[in-house]
């Protein structure tokens, strides 16, 4: 099985979710969008997986040269009924192929951030969803957004924070998540250097517990991101038949 693969930034790697490929022999074609890049044709490919970064949908093409680029092939992914899975970012980036709003998560003139480990809540639908199977409510996940979506037109939602939507499905195998599972420890640390500015920005951010929390709660997230990595399978081998 072969997956193509949207990199925004260095330090945001697959992860977890490469080592759940590696052990289940799925080959990721990995696009690295701070470099030169030339995107293959997604018909070639059984699944789209887009991970996160630092940039706005809403961002002009100067911030985020890659965008229109990753929306045509989001869009003919989704019209030629490839699964499709994003996170954070590229779970933004779907809700915007679909034609929802994303937008800076502000309230009353205060910015909505979401940043270290944190519980959602699956909906009755989240339950009953194959992307969720074994999953038991509220899932522990790490965030790291101050970007929110408007779920898109004939979506479902999936899972919800009291701060926004959390993960939707279109159709049977497009998903966009907002939060992440793949992150290790490592990937945590590096996150909080990188991002230092902005984590601390209208938002009180402890950096020695999160780093302790990424320790603590690693097991956790491995045990999760096979989960969710299993059960995406599913859904693409569900295509493929």
């Amino acid at each position: 099985m072969k997956f193509l693969v949207f990199q925004h930034v260095s330090h945001e790697h697959p992860g977890l979710l490469q080592v759940c490929a590696d052990k289940r022999g799925v080959r990721f074609d990995i696009v690295e969008f701070w470099k030169s890049y030339a995107i293959p044709d997604i018909s070639g490919y059984d699944a789209l997986m887009i991970i996160g970064g630092p940039m706005g949908v809403y961002e002009d093409s100067a911030a985020f040269p890659s965008k229109d680029d990753e929306i045509a092939v989001i869009k003919q992914a989704i019209e030629q009924k490839i699964p499709v899975i994003g996170f954070c970012l590229g779970s933004q980036l779907i809700a915007h192929a679909l034609g929802a709003r994303v937008y800076p998560n502000i309230r009353d003139g205060k910015k909505l951030k979401e940043i270290g480990y944190y519980s959602v809540e699956l909906t009755d639908d989240g339950k009953g969803d194959p992307l969720f199977r074994e999953f038991v409510s509220p899932i522990k996940v790490l965030q790291w957004h101050g970007d929110a979506f408007d779920l898109p037109a004939g979506a479902v939602l999936l899972a919800k924070s009291p701060v926004c939507a959390q993960a939707f499905r279109h159709g049977t195998n497009v998903y966009g998540l907002l939060f992440h599972n793949e992150f290790t420890p490592e990937m945590v640390n590096k996150q909080i250097e990188t991002d230092r500015a902005w984590v601390h920005d209208g938002f009180d951010l402890d950096e020695g517990v999160l780093r302790q929390q990424a320790i603590e709660f690693a097991p956790l997230m491995e045990q999760q991101c096979g989960m969710l990595f299993e059960n995406f399978l599913s859904v693409v081998k569900t295509k493929i038949l």
